[in-house]
């Protein structure tokens, strides 16, 4: 069956296993059937899944937390979306609720070509935060790469002709060079207290807690942190046509 949705990043529970075993649509069934039949499936097994964190022309953003002695997730369907980026996170407690202590722990990207991304069933708690694809920017300035000019800062985890994902960190104190920024899907690991300088010299203060998700357009600034506390945060830079 080949159901399709206005904006297909937001058939993942649909378009997706738990355990590899558990149908989430028969044969002849609607849409809306689905969706109902999704959603209680997922109060039973106590999986909260927060839909469209973020949804603009470029991308569309989800978070899904996985309970303790879960069963798993693997990709069941690879028809559509062509292309998510997967990050995922685990539960420093085994306990650990929506409000718990979640740890960044990896990143992964499914397409067509790239095949399917695997969570083996765990007692632990996980969440994942997805991210699916859609048009590209458009091309912009983008000289001074943070990466090229400030590694120490800036960590590539994974690149591909569509995305670049970049680990941020700035111990407390420290600051960073005037660099080119991509649009990019931000994901705030730490609480963080810090300025950002543009390009004529305003400073703006920027706060961010722990968890938040946003999107940040194309731009040029530099960096520092002037809180008490490290800066993290995961960056999805979109590349561009």
């Amino acid at each position: 069956m080949n159901t399709r949705t206005t904006r297909p990043g937001f058939s993942f529970l649909r378009a997706c296993a738990v355990a590899a075993s558990v149908a989430l649509a028969v044969a002849g069934s609607t849409l809306a059937q689905q969706e109902q039949s999704q959603t209680q499936w997922e109060r039973e097994h106590g999986i909260q899944h927060e839909k469209r964190l973020l949804d603009n022309k470029f991308v569309a953003v989800e978070r899904i937390t996985f309970p303790p002695n879960n069963e798993g997730f693997g990709y069941a369907r690879v028809s559509e979306p062509a292309r998510i980026v997967f990050l995922r996170f685990r539960a420093a407690e085994q306990d650990a609720t929506v409000s718990g202590d979640w740890r960044f722990e990896k990143v992964s990207f499914f397409s067509r070509e790239a095949g399917r991304v695997i969570v083996p069933p765990s007692a632990g708690a996980f969440r994942l935060v997805n991210i699916y694809l859609s048009d590209q920017p458009e091309r912009a300035r983008f000289a001074d790469d943070a990466v090229k000019l400030d590694p120490k800062h800036n960590e590539v985890l994974l690149e591909n002709s569509r995305v670049r994902v970049v680990r941020i960190h700035f111990a407390p104190g420290e600051s960073g060079p005037m660099v080119d920024k991509r649009p990019r899907v931000i994901i705030v690991l730490t609480d963080s207290h810090a300025t950002v300088t543009l390009p004529d010299g305003h400073s703006e203060v920027r706060d961010a807690k722990a968890g938040t998700v946003y999107f940040g357009n194309a731009g040029r600034q530099a960096t520092n942190n002037i809180g008490t506390t490290p800066l993290e945060n995961v960056v999805v830079e979109l590349k561009s046509k």
